[in-house]
């Protein structure tokens, strides 16, 4: 049988993507790359069996079990879930939200309310043009750092908040997918950080610091104790939609 699994397609999953690749896994697996929204998606219809998830997806979706030992986390500022301001934090009054996770969205709407004490406008909007206050995640936030003269990285300041890393997506499998299977991917996800850190990953310089110094991978207990922790302040917000 051939799994089919999604998998996020920011340069933060490279060490997964490569070590998928030089294990030949396309052979084993079908393989979907795709913005976190759409990786949630595409396992709640059905069309994947194992998915890295955003975990602010989790409670929307079919039943699923968290597998694997390796996650997209940070333990301090991660760089590319930013909130992006042309004003100081106390002058904001509306902040544009990201389509592409509603885990960020969650966690910015956690901080402002706990952390920060804000009582922001929160809204969706399409179209390339810049916001006067926008959360921006993923590879994007690179281009767009010249743009904004006030930058506040979400995961640092769950970390200031609560002490605690910030699991931004973890592997989640339907019930019955053999361990075998994620012992596999476990060994892919092993394969390639081994070569981030001691092979010739052939990336640039800044992405590999990037990848070493700002993404921390292994689902040890802090980020399991801090995904419940995220989890349970999520569920108590009066949330809006946050998701598209």
């Amino acid at each position: 049988m051939k799994y089919s699994i999604a998998l996020v397609q920011y340069l933060n999953t490279w060490p997964f993507s490569t070590g998928m690749k030089l294990m030949q896994l396309n052979e084993t697996f079908e393989i979907h790359h795709a913005i976190p929204s759409v990786c949630a998606r595409l396992y709640a219809e059905g069309k994947v069996d194992i998915s890295l998830c955003p975990i602010g997806a989790l409670e929307d979706l079919p039943v699923h079990e968290i597998r694997g030992n390796y996650c997209i986390g940070a333990d301090g500022s991660v760089e590319t879930v930013v909130l992006f301001s042309k004003v100081p934090l106390e002058e904001i009054r509306s902040v544009r939200l990201d389509s592409h996770s509603r885990t960020s969205n969650k966690l910015l709407r956690i901080l402002a309310e706990r952390h920060w004490c804000q009582d922001w406008h929160f809204y969706f909007e399409e179209g390339p043009h810049l916001s006067e206050s926008c959360l921006m995640i993923g590879d994007k936030v690179f281009d767009h750092k010249k743009d904004y003269p006030f930058q506040y990285d979400l995961a640092a300041a769950w970390k200031e908040m609560t002490g605690l890393p910030m699991v931004f997506a973890v592997w989640i499998v339907r019930p019955g997918i053999p361990d075998s299977i994620m012992e596999t991917l476990d060994s892919a996800c092993a394969l390639g950080l081994d070569i981030l850190q001691n092979g010739d990953s052939g990336l640039d310089e800044w992405q590999k610091k990037y990848l070493i110094e700002k993404i921390s991978y292994p689902l040890d207990h802090p980020k399991i104790k801090a995904m419940r922790l995220f989890l349970e302040m999520a569920e108590s917000l009066d949330l809006v939609q946050t998701q598209k």
